[in-house]
């Protein structure tokens, strides 16, 4: 009789073709390292031909024949049909010409007129049987307690090359779709970039034309108030001139960037920001020249600068900028009295797109980007980001830039 396909149809086989298709091995060309697994299974178990089976739907598919000159056979006429069964243990049938399972497969009763066989099941880690090593022999014969030991070793080492070869797929994936979500993110940049210039550009010019042809009938408070719109949109344009600029960089690019003043930087935020009457800040101490791009270190300060007034609940608002030295960092602190955060919610706040639903002092709910953002810029620079706080006290926000970015 012939063999017969143990499962044939069934969900369990479903299940073991499913992970077979994902290793994605199946007519791949012969590669050295497996050669070299059949080769020496041949030499442990002392027989003429061994072989690297994988059981598809209508076929076994040889990727290593030691041996053996074909690459496939039908599935029926498979006897690692029979050793896939028993996933944990190696199949040994010392006379198959004897064992009803056997005697009447093609392959026993004709060429190559193979007698022995043992198997040892290649087993993915979830218990999926794809196949066998097998070793044959064209006399009756059987194998020493060591040897299925080996034998289930190589299948071992088989499993383990697989593994790793569908690991390294994965991540070439896995790069490609970042690659493509970076130059998709990196053109989207650029068209918001791009579209935000022509509004901040008119209001600078009205904000000035507004100013020119009515600066006798405004008192100095509006005229105060008319050239730090015309400035803040100034200082608006220049930083999307250099988000467009940034856009169309390489890495190696942004590695060579020049020195910034974060003195300057954290001024030029404070300005940008036009802090409300009630909002106090502080900047002490001395602030270095940091190698990080203008642009980024700003994100950083108005980001925290801009939260620590948004969620200030004081009457009188105070904000305290600081930054201190030592070998080989630059620590900026960002301390403020404002509404603090729970101890339970600390690890939560850098998180993306994570929100503690809680409102600001103009009654809006955060976006969980911002604080997600500066995490990244830090980090990114070789630097990191903490926070100490006390529900209804303040918070301290630490920032460490190393030296060398």
């Amino acid at each position: 009789m012939q063999t017969k396909i143990p499962m044939s149809g069934s969900a369990t086989e479903k299940r073991r073709l499913k992970a077979l298709y994902e290793y994605k091995i199946l007519d791949t060309i012969s590669e050295k390292e497996y050669d070299s697994i059949t080769k020496i299974a041949a030499q442990i178990c002392n027989v003429p031909v061994s072989l690297i089976t994988f059981l598809d739907k209508d076929r076994q598919w040889f990727k290593s024949h030691q041996g053996f000159v074909i690459t496939e056979t039908p599935r029926e006429w498979s006897f690692c049909n029979f050793t896939i069964l028993d996933p944990q243990n190696v199949l040994v049938v010392p006379d198959m010409r004897v064992d009803e399972r056997f005697s009447d497969n093609p392959l026993v009763k004709g060429e190559p007129h193979a007698v022995f066989y043992a198997g040892a099941p290649l087993v993915t880690p979830d218990g999926q049987a794809l196949g066998s090593i097998c070793v044959l022999d064209s006399k009756a014969n059987s194998l020493t307690e060591d040897q299925q030991d080996a034998l289930k070793s190589l299948a071992e080492q088989v499993m383990t090359r697989l593994e790793l070869r569908k690991k390294i797929k994965n991540l070439s994936i896995t790069q490609q779709n970042l690659k493509k979500a970076n130059g998709e993110l990196k053109k989207f940049a650029h068209l918001v970039s791009h579209d935000m210039k022509t509004p901040l550009a008119n209001i600078s010019m009205l904000s000035r034309s507004f100013q020119s042809c009515y600066a006798k009938s405004l008192d100095e408070s509006a005229v105060e108030f008319l050239g730090l719109i015309d400035q803040s949109a100034r200082e608006l344009l220049l930083f999307v001139d250099d988000i467009l600029t940034r856009s169309t960089k390489t890495g190696k690019q942004d590695a060579t960037e020049k020195t910034v003043d974060s003195y300057v930087v954290i001024n030029k935020v404070i300005a940008l920001i036009a802090p409300p009457a009630d909002i106090e800040i502080k900047v002490t101490g001395t602030f270095p020249k940091v190698q990080m791009n203008k642009t980024s270190l700003q994100q950083v300060f108005q980001n925290l600068i801009t939260n620590a007034i948004k969620y200030n609940d004081k009457e009188k608002g105070i904000i305290d900028i600081s930054c201190y030295s030592d070998n080989s960092f630059h620590h900026f602190h960002i301390t403020d009295n404002g509404s603090g955060i729970d101890h339970k919610d600390l690890g939560k706040i850098f998180q993306k797109r994570r929100t503690l639903k809680i409102t600001d002092r103009y009654g809006n709910v955060g976006t969980g980007i911002g604080l997600s953002t500066v995490r990244g810029i830090v980090e990114d620079n070789g630097g990191n980001i903490t926070v100490d706080s006390k529900k209804d006290l303040g918070s301290v926000f630490k920032v460490c830039i190393p030296y060398a970015c």
